[in-house]
């Protein structure tokens, strides 16, 4: 697992709460994981084990609002 991979399964907006909760709830009952559950909770432990790079990523990837300036006449 890498950050690139990280990102495209959890998304770039999310906070550190609910991916929290969700590694919670993907470790109670494992045994009844699918291959996708299984990939998110690797991802969700790989991303709270590195959570600052994670939200610095997260920062460079999410589009810039544009701002226009307006000319007073």
């Amino acid at each position: 697992m890498n950050m690139d991979e990280a990102i495209s399964i959890l998304g770039i907006n999310n906070t550190y709460t609910p991916i929290r909760n969700m590694a919670t709830a993907l470790s109670l009952h494992s045994w009844n994981n699918t291959e996708a559950d299984e990939q998110r909770l690797a991802a969700a432990k790989y991303v709270l084990r590195r959570w600052t790079a994670y939200q610095l990523e997260c920062n460079e990837r999410r589009p810039r609002p544009r701002i226009e300036r307006f000319a007073h006449t």
